[in-house]
Order: C-alpha cells, then sequence, then structure tokens
C-alpha cells in the first residue's frame, strides 16, 4: 500500500471521527435539563418569571408584554383595542400571588430543551403555576405565563335541597348580590379572597364600572336567588372551590293549554381561604 493510499486512509478515519464527535457533543448540549427549587430563581428564566409576575399583578400587562419573543408582541399589537383590554383583564386575573417566589423556591421544576423551555409550580390550593420559553438571539424570552392553572378537584359533591339551604356560601351569595344590586361593589368585594381584592383594587376605574354594571346585571337578587334555590346546586371541589349555579326557571303561558318554561343559570365561584368561604373573584 502506498503512502499516499495510506494518507488518504487517515484522513478519511479521521474526518469521521471528528464527525461523530461533533453529533454526539451536540446530542448531549440537546439532553433535557432539569432544575429545581432555589436554582431557578437564580436562572434567567426564573428571574424573567418572577418579573412578568409583579407586572401581571400590577395591571402593567404591556410592561410584562415587553418581555415576550419579537413575534409574540408584534401579534399583541395587531389585536384590537377591545380584545388587548380583555386578554390584558384576564393575564392579569391569572398571574400568580405574591407568594410566587417561595413557592418556585419550595416546590418549582425547570424543564430546559434546547432553546425551549417550561416551568411548572405547585401552588397548593391556588392551581399550578406554568410559564414557557423560548431563545432568541442568545437570550431567553417568555413565551406564555406566568398564570395559574386552577388545578382539577379530585372529588366533586353535590349540594342540593334543604342541604343547599343550610349551606354557608348561599348566606355569603345573599349578602353580596345585596351589596352589588345597592350599587355598593366595593363592601361586596370585601367578601371576597385576598387575591380577588387585590386584583379589584388594581384595576383601572373604568373596568372596575363595566365590572359592576355587568355583575349587577347578570346576577340574581337576593329575592330571586332565593326563590330559586329549590332548582339550584351547589357544586363543592376538594373543599376548597366552590360554584353555586343558581338556575331561575320562568314559566308563562303563550296560549291557552300550553305553558312554556325557560331557564337561566348565574354561576357565582367560591374558594375557601383560612377556613372561610369567600368570593373567589
Amino acid at each position: 500500500m502506498s503512502t499516499a493510499v495510506r494518507v488518504a486512509i487517515l484522513r478519511a478515519f479521521v474526518q469521521s471521527f471528528c464527525t461523530m464527535l461533533f453529533i454526539v457533543s451536540s446530542a448531549a448540549a440537546q439532553q433535557p435539563q432539569t432544575v429545581t427549587g432555589e436554582a431557578i430563581l437564580k436562572h434567567p428564566i426564573g428571574q424573567l418569571s418572577i418579573k412578568a409576575a409583579d407586572l401581571l399583578r400590577a395591571g402593567k400587562v404591556e410592561e410584562a408584554i415587553a418581555l415576550q419573543p419579537k413575534e409574540a408582541q408584534a401579534e399583541w399589537k395587531k389585536e384590537s383595542d377591545q380584545d388587548r383590554k380583555a386578554m390584558a383583564a384576564m393575564k392579569q386575573r391569572r398571574a400568580p400571588s405574591v407568594g410566587f417566589a417561595d413557592a418556585i423556591r419550595k416546590a418549582g421544576v425547570l424543564q430546559i430543551n434546547g432553546t425551549s423551555a417550561n416551568l411548572r409550580v405547585d401552588l397548593g390550593a391556588e392551581g399550578e403555576g406554568i410559564a414557557m420559553a423560548e431563545l432568541e438571539g442568545g437570550q431567553w424570552r417568555l413565551s406564555v405565563g406566568p398564570m395559574v392553572m386552577e388545578a382539577a378537584p379530585k372529588t366533586e359533591v353535590r349540594v342540593e335541597g334543604a342541604d343547599l339551604v343550610k349551606h354557608p356560601i348561599v348566606a355569603l351569595a345573599m349578602q353580596y348580590v345585596d351589596l352589588i344590586h345597592a350599587g355598593k361593589m366595593d363592601e361586596a368585594m370585601r367578601l371576597a379572597t385576598t387575591k380577588a381584592q387585590a386584583n379589584w383594587k388594581a384595576e383601572p376605574a373604568s373596568e372596575r364600572a363595566e365590572s359592576t354594571a355587568y355583575r349587577r346585571k347578570n346576577l340574581p337578587t337576593s329575592a330571586q336567588l332565593k326563590a330559586a334555590l329549590p332548582n339550584s346546586v351547589l357544586i363543592v371541589g376538594d373543599g376548597r372551590l366552590a360554584t353555586l349555579n343558581v338556575i331561575s326557571t320562568t314559566q308563562r303561558s303563550q296560549k291557552p293549554g300550553t305553558v312554556a318554561a325557560t331557564s337561566t343559570t348565574s354561576m357565582i365561584p367560591f374558594a375557601m381561604e383560612n377556613g372561610q368561604w369567600r368570593l373567589a373573584q
């Protein structure tokens, strides 16, 4: 075998070896990475998530949007003023509470897969906090969240009839709708959870006025609520969340011998806080 042939074979071997080494190195770099607890707070994604949560709770949604990738920011600007307003309100409502950083430290799990990542945080009774991020120009940007996803109840209990009438939620609902229809919305919100009250205070006056008008229009009076109780049902999930489904039925005769019945359902959400039922929003 000539020297030239030996050199060619050696060169081909070295090139093949280097190619294999590059492939192995690239594969290793793409292996999922898991970050937990305190280490998340030191990672750019954790710091972005905390900053965004603070901004969203304060109603500074536009500043939170600025933490997203350029494409997401452009899509946000294309939305109508009305749609942006509605989405901003939703983002603020679903923002994690002030204890988000502590929850991350105790139970956060950050999964990084190359140029994308997701953060999940057990928030106890509040639900699960989630955020998603992606690399853009060498920097992490938030693509989703942070937001709270309510944990699905493991058990549900239906409360109806005489048991519903005696349930403490009914008395709370009566007090709530009385205050709403009396135009005392601030007093009504004092019956809500700490988070719901904070969200209410953070809303602009115009949005609070719209919310008040909506509730007065769609929620029954205490007299209507009392009359609807025989047909209504309270669904309690895990003893921490509940929804009172107020079902009102109206009958009318359109012509002799016939009766038409229509029903409407109003849903009022509640949450357990410090051992007491409170309005959830």
